[in-house]
């Protein structure tokens, strides 16, 4: 009798643990890009925050969807963009817009990608970022209705581009030590 109550404690031990690290993988990404976009709101000063926020957002974005596409599932992926859109500077709906694009061309690609190496996928990334910064600026240009100067895309585009081997390589350690640590 107080065998079978410790097998079944165990059980359901085991149980719990599994869905924890279902929820937790699945959360996430989801969490670290609202942390993110959160911290990156706040007034720091920082030389070109706004950019920043929004590579780290499409990185983030990009690279899940690419390599684990099972942590970010898309109802995640457009409830947090929702929550990211009350703290980004960008066009109402933007980022979101180009977050879902990111998540589509990322997924949809993912074999190719993967099969072809780190710069096309690089590269591709540099060309949805380089889409969502001509949009902003598109938009900005109808709003103030004059000519803009288009430094802001440049500065956007090398920030994001040049930060993302960065972000990569952080969420491939993050993945390896999420998975050691769920083998424990």
């Amino acid at each position: 009798m107080e065998q079978g109550r410790l097998d079944h404690e165990a059980l359901e031990g085991t149980r719990q643990r599994k869905l924890m690290v279902r929820v937790r993988r699945k959360l996430s990404p989801c969490v670290i890009m609202v942390v993110l976009a959160f911290v990156l709101s706040a007034p720091f000063g920082i030389l070109g925050q706004t950019e920043l926020q929004t590579a780290l957002t499409l990185g983030t974005v990009w690279f899940w969807a690419l390599y684990r596409p099972a942590f970010m599932p898309l109802f995640g992926l457009f409830c947090s963009g929702v929550v990211i859109e009350f703290f980004s500077a960008n066009p109402p709906g933007v980022l979101l817009f180009w977050m879902l694009v990111a998540y589509g061309v990322a997924h949809g690609c993912r074999v190719g990608l993967s099969r072809r190496g780190f710069l096309l996928s690089w590269s591709l990334y540099g060309l949805i970022v380089l889409g969502e910064a001509l949009t902003d600026w598109v938009l900005m240009v109808i709003r103030v209705r004059g000519a803009l100067s288009v430094y802001p895309i440049v500065f956007q585009e090398a920030l994001a581009v040049g930060s993302y081997p960065f972000l990569h390589v952080l969420y491939l350690w993050g993945l390896s030590v999420m998975e050691k640590h769920d083998r424990l």
